[in-house]
């Protein structure tokens, strides 16, 4: 490596300029880049898409709360969004949490359960880095009384809750919707209600919820 003085060296006359080329194509010159710097490059592609920093098109219809979301087996409408201080079935004391009110009507022959195994299923918030969240807990009133079950036919007045953390304050809060099919599955052959194989993040409903405080 040379120093910051100049350095004199022998001159090379200088060369002939080569022949033209006599393709009738003109050469195409490449770039080519150094194994570090494509490593850098799908690095950095992939940490932009972890925390959200490449967009993918949304693939599902976006819909607007208050409105009844079919998704085969329910009827949901999403109504609105809200942080509260929660002590779940679990918490030994209470938590911070974003409740997401829903009306959900059943409208299979069969009852369903609101949480795993069940609506809860088919219900997810999006994170930051563009992951998909079922909640934490769902709860549920139905004709005044709580419930945790969606029997057919009976509104139930649902409340799925996610957990925060201390510092998390979001403006807004994005939930996905998944669809029900009355199917036969793989490997089970009996026919009962199962959640779509989807492609992406293809739903069948995406709302983005802005948060009140309680």
């Amino acid at each position: 490596m040379s120093g910051p003085g100049i350095s004199i060296g022998r001159v090379e006359p200088p060369m002939s300029p080569p022949p033209p080329r006599t393709s009738p194509e003109p050469a195409r010159r490449r770039r080519l880049l150094p194994a570090s710097a494509v490593g850098a490059v799908a690095v950095l592609a992939s940490v932009l898409w972890a925390t959200g920093g490449l967009k993918e098109t949304p693939q599902e219809p976006g819909k607007a709360p208050g409105k009844p979301i079919d998704l085969g087996w329910f009827d949901v409408t999403v109504r609105d969004a809200r942080i509260a201080t929660v002590q779940g079935v679990f918490d030994k004391t209470p938590q911070r949490r974003i409740v997401v009110r829903l009306r959900v009507v059943n409208k299979g022959k069969e009852t369903a359960t609101l949480g795993r195994g069940g609506f809860a299923d088919g219900v997810a918030a999006r994170t930051a880095k563009g992951t998909w969240l079922r909640p934490d807990e769902v709860e549920g009133t139905a004709a005044g009384a709580p419930t945790d079950v969606v029997q057919p036919g009976l509104p139930v007045e649902a409340a799925a809750q996610w957990r925060l953390g201390p510092q998390d304050s979001p403006a807004t809060f994005t939930v996905g919707l998944r669809k029900w099919k009355f199917d036969r599955g793989f490997t089970d052959t009996s026919f009962r209600w199962r959640l779509q194989a989807e492609k992406g993040d293809a739903l069948a409903g995406r709302l983005t919820l802005r948060v009140a405080r309680s």
